[in-house]
């Protein structure tokens, strides 16, 4: 059987899809599925559905030896940077190390079936559990999906919903107000600042303890430049240039990102300005690039390797505490932030 959109294309078959003709939640559509204890009428008529629909599963990658694939998921967003990029390598570590395959999927925050993707391909690869990176983290579709069908899940660095699940993060607002507090103390007053993603709670936290930071040391945070980026090098290009052409000028500039923080480097050695000399730059994550360019990036480090294998962790940990005594885990590890001071700064 196809399922027609309402433009009369041919459908995807998805879980939710099998869980409405079977007048079933998804979450018990996945218990058959896993071959979990359910009663033989509704197994029967979920199996039914299935067949009708033709709904289609990639069984091979179930066990043999009984109903754990030991297959995580890490699903990011299409505009995937290079913190994502360090982080899932230390996934990918960790899960080689403990006896467990990654699948990797992307997935668009925006799109609005998000939830009809996430349901399939967790139930067609028989996933175990799922790593949620940003902004992922924060789509309530999603999660309450995962939630429904019974599926355990990490958030990496969420900034809403915290009591909702496991997660692994740094405070990031501290951190903020930290790295704010060091351009104030090393002698800039005119800092402009380029938030991240507006659709990130993140973003949201570490504008704030930017915000406070300047308020704590009597500086009004109206004279504050901000331009609104998305973490990523395109959007701190376009910011880097609002601020240098607002016509206020600053001697520092503070990025939520480092990928951000590179394209304000970018822009100010396009002007002909110096870095530190005529603005001092400082970012957010201690990523691979903030070594890579010139100079090197003064930013907040998050430990990224520590946060990946502990994600990893709670994850499984969560799994197998739901398997065996049947009740939900939800440990949260909130790590140590440090300020890494290089040569993008300097004291005026």
């Amino acid at each position: 059987m196809t399922i027609k959109s309402r433009a009369g294309k041919a459908k995807k078959v998805t879980m939710k899809d099998v869980a409405a003709m079977a007048d079933v939640s998804i979450m018990t559509v996945s218990r058959v599925l896993n071959n979990d204890k359910v009663s033989e009428p509704t197994r029967l008529r979920v199996m039914e559905a299935v067949e009708t629909l033709n709904y289609r599963l990639n069984v091979s990658a179930r066990s043999l030896s009984g109903s754990q694939s030991y297959l995580l998921g890490f699903f990011y967003d299409n505009s995937i940077g290079s913190y994502i990029s360090q982080y899932l390598i230390g996934v990918l570590k960790r899960c080689n190390e403990l006896g467990y395959h990654l699948v990797l999927e992307s997935c668009s925050f925006g799109a609005p079936n998000v939830d009809e993707i996430v349901s399939d391909l967790t139930s067609r690869y028989m996933l175990d559990g799922v790593i949620l990176p940003p902004p992922l983290c924060e789509s309530l579709p999603l999660l309450d999906t995962l939630d429904n069908m019974g599926i355990r899940y990490v958030r990496v660095g969420p900034g809403l919903d915290m009591d909702r699940s496991a997660y692994v993060s740094i405070d990031d607002y501290s951190a903020t107000y930290e790295m704010t507090e060091y351009l104030i103390n090393a002698g800039h007053s005119r800092i402009g600042f380029i938030k991240g993603d507006r659709n990130q709670g993140v973003a949201a936290n570490r504008y704030r303890g930017f915000t406070d930071a300047l308020v704590a040391h009597n500086i009004d945070p109206e004279l504050a430049v901000v331009a609104q980026g998305d973490f990523n090098f395109d959007g701190g290009m376009q910011a880097a240039e609002e601020i240098l052409d607002s016509g206020r000028p600053v001697t520092a500039i503070f990025a939520s990102n480092d990928d951000m923080a590179s394209a304000v480097i970018a822009s100010v050695h396009k002007r002909g300005l110096r870095v530190p000399d005529d603005i001092a730059v400082a970012g957010f994550d201690d990523t691979t690039i903030a070594r890579t360019i010139w100079p090197q990036l003064t930013t907040v480090k998050q430990p990224i390797d520590q946060m990946s294998a502990d994600s990893v962790d709670l994850l499984i940990e969560a799994i197998k505490a739901d398997r065996i005594l049947g009740i939900k885990l939800n440990k949260r590890a909130v790590l140590p932030h440090s300020i890494i001071e290089r040569g993008s700064t300097a004291p005026r």
